[in-house]
């Protein structure tokens, strides 16, 4: 293989494969990115076996070939040189490479080991816009739990029926749930639960490549248990987590007996204020909502006590429930509209978060059982 490339487009390419790596990879091979020649570009992949990158960039193919490289070494030595051309040569499973006055050869692993990538047929994919999918994601996979305790709440499900995309995360304490329209008829219902780091990932490379793709495309084959996320240049695919979700349908309250809707912006504020009392007690916030105004409170032993007063449109009867501030912090970063409905059932029933106007995203949080209660 020989290649010529310049320094920006290889520096990019390696850092988004080597966010496929894991740090203690299984096999040595697993370490490393496969640089492969693909017509008039060059490949780059990644793979943890959980999920993997495949990239092409623009570069001067004057041989073909392919071979791995160790990605945390290559990474270093490409970020560090100054851009301009770099000139990549493969000679049997060494890779050399020069830059201005600088030399280097590194040692590789045959691509033979390297494992195979997943195939799909582009008829079975479809398309969402890159901003749809890049708000759901946002709404969503930060309700998805982080131990591993419960692999199938580490997940995001993904259900596909008709024009209807739904995305659901929950670890327990709260849930998101965000539907979407697709473009066109899905013609195989789908439902699979995918992890969230992968979302998380196909977010930062939709926001990594903003302006330059207005549509991204979605690919699930049973045969190989893998879900893909085709872009303009880039390939992502994961496999998807075994296991039940569990019925989310049951957990949405259907009715209420109390609604307050509250601007955004001043929730937002107070919730601040008063997560500093917070902090120092459990984490635990006080909401009563009475004849037009929400009292937010905390209280600390240590630090003091505070009290919040918003103006509030309430609707039904007067309500008293507790929250883990955090839980309300994390909702109210995931939301853009300017006003805030809450929905309540009781003290410990599961209450509902909505944005006002928009009924296409829920959020249900678990509400804290106070000691008076």
């Amino acid at each position: 293989m020989k290649v010529q490339i310049l320094q920006e487009n290889l520096n990019k390419g390696l850092t988004i494969a080597s966010r496929s790596i894991s740090a203690k990879a299984q096999l040595p091979v697993l370490a490393n990115v496969l640089l492969k020649t693909d017509k008039n570009r060059l490949q780059i992949s990644a793979t943890n076996l959980e999920n993997g990158v495949s990239l092409w960039l623009g570069a001067k193919i004057e041989k073909d070939g392919e071979t791995t490289i160790p990605a945390r070494i290559l990474s270093e030595i490409v970020s560090s040189l100054p851009a301009g051309k770099i000139d990549l040569e493969v000679t049997e499973n060494s890779l050399s490479f020069s830059s201005g006055g600088y030399t280097a050869k590194l040692n590789g692993i045959s691509a033979s080991e390297f494992p195979k990538q997943p195939t799909y047929s582009t008829e079975n994919l479809f398309s969402i816009p890159a901003e749809k999918l890049l708000l759901a994601i946002g709404q969503v996979a930060f309700s998805a739990a982080t131990d591993e305790g419960r692999p199938v709440l580490t997940g995001v499900l993904i259900k596909i029926k008709g024009k209807e995309l739904s995305m659901v995360a929950t670890d327990g304490y709260r849930l998101s749930l965000r539907r979407m329209e697709l473009d066109a008829l899905v013609k195989e219902e789908v439902s699979v639960i995918l992890p969230a780091k992968t979302l998380l990932e196909v977010a930062r490379i939709i926001a990594e490549e903003k302006g330059q793709n207005g549509q991204v495309s979605l690919g699930y084959t049973k045969e190989q248990n893998q879900v893909v996320f085709v872009f303009p240049d880039l390939e992502l695919y994961s496999r998807v987590i075994e296991g039940e979700f569990p019925d989310f349908e049951k957990i949405i309250p259907e009715t209420n007996n109390s609604k307050i809707s509250i601007d955004r912006e001043s929730f937002n504020r107070a919730v601040k204020i008063v997560s500093v009392f917070a902090r120092e007690s459990a984490n635990i916030v006080k909401l009563e909502a009475e004849d037009g105004v929400l009292k937010m409170s905390a209280n600390s032993p240590q630090v003091g006590e505070n009290t919040n007063n918003l103006e509030v449109k309430l609707e039904g009867e007067k309500t008293e429930i507790a929250f883990n501030f955090r839980f309300l912090q994390a909702f109210l970063n995931a939301v853009t509209a300017p006003e805030i409905i809450i929905e309540t059932n009781g003290s410990l029933s599961p209450c509902v978060f909505k944005e006002s106007g928009n009924n296409d995203f829920l959020h249900i949080i678990m509400p804290v059982r106070l000691q008076t209660e």
